[in-house]
């Protein structure tokens, strides 16, 4: 089943330079969708039209096969729920522990709810010791991470991230990944936008290609870093294992490794 659905989109800042012209895809319920494209495609006004912050200028954006009109956007940030790139433009209150309850308290929780959930995610994200900390003083990465409480602590159905693994260090990928992937056992719908595209094959399952605001189609990662002609027109490079395997996958007719894993079993099998 369809969550969301473009049809015909169009959107822009100024009538003569439009960021999405005419765009139609479509992103499946439970899955996990990497949305690809270099700067300036229009990824992140995709985003900030799949959490109603944005209404497009022509076309229609279905939720599950529901039209969204202005009364469904404004509803729909309890079911959709945003991590910006920059965490400092989510960031408002004083404490950690105030900044994860604020998505919480807009969507009527309170009380020991409010403290149960506050304690569960922090625990997940790993930020127990920074509940009282000003997070405007925190560093980059503890900063994703608290902007990520807040949005989990909202429970919402669909769970989107632009740019996720965006300057942090080894270690908070690691952990990023790992949240990523229990929402997704959870039965969520996980939407990013990234320029990683090693983080691409290992994680996605649905790639949408963003061009200049057009949607050149959806593949599976492995599909497609066989279309050179739209990695090409896309501007988009393959990941370091594709490339590696490919050197070495000349005339070999089963299914080239992509995936850290994948590569790892084929090498010590031939070594």
């Amino acid at each position: 089943m369809d969550i969301f659905r473009f049809n015909g989109v169009s959107y822009g800042y100024t009538k003569d330079k439009p960021i999405l012209r005419d765009i139609s895809f479509s992103i499946r319920e439970g899955r996990k969708t990497a949305i690809v494209g270099a700067n300036g495609a229009g990824k992140s006004t995709i985003l900030f039209h799949l959490n109603g912050l944005y209404a497009q200028q022509q076309g229609e954006i279905f939720f599950r096969e529901q039209k969204l009109d202005k009364k469904l956007r404004r509803e729909l940030y309890k079911q959709v729920g945003i991590v910006f790139q920059d965490p400092d433009d989510q960031i408002i209150s004083l404490t950690v522990s105030d900044d994860i309850a604020f998505g919480p308290v807009q969507m009527g929780i309170t009380g020991e709810a409010i403290k149960k959930r506050i304690e569960k995610y922090i625990k997940l994200v790993e930020i127990e010791h920074l509940l009282s900390d000003n997070p405007s003083e925190l560093s980059y990465g503890q900063k994703k991470h608290v902007t990520v409480a807040g949005v989990l602590a909202m429970e919402t159905d669909v769970f989107i991230l632009d740019e996720p693994m965006a300057f942090l260090d080894p270690l908070g990928k690691e952990r990023m990944a790992s949240i990523l992937q229990l929402l997704q056992e959870q039965g969520k719908t996980v939407i990013v936008t990234t320029h990683d595209m090693q983080f691409v094959a290992e994680w996605a399952e649905d790639v949408i290609v963003i061009h200049q605001g057009q949607c050149l189609g959806t593949f599976q990662a492995r599909e497609l870093f066989g279309r050179q002609d739209i990695m090409k027109q896309a501007n988009l490079t393959l990941p370091p294992i594709v490339q590696l395997m490919t050197s070495l996958w000349k005339g070999k007719k089963e299914e080239m490794p992509i995936r850290l894993d994948e590569a790892k079993r084929w090498l010590a099998a031939i070594l």
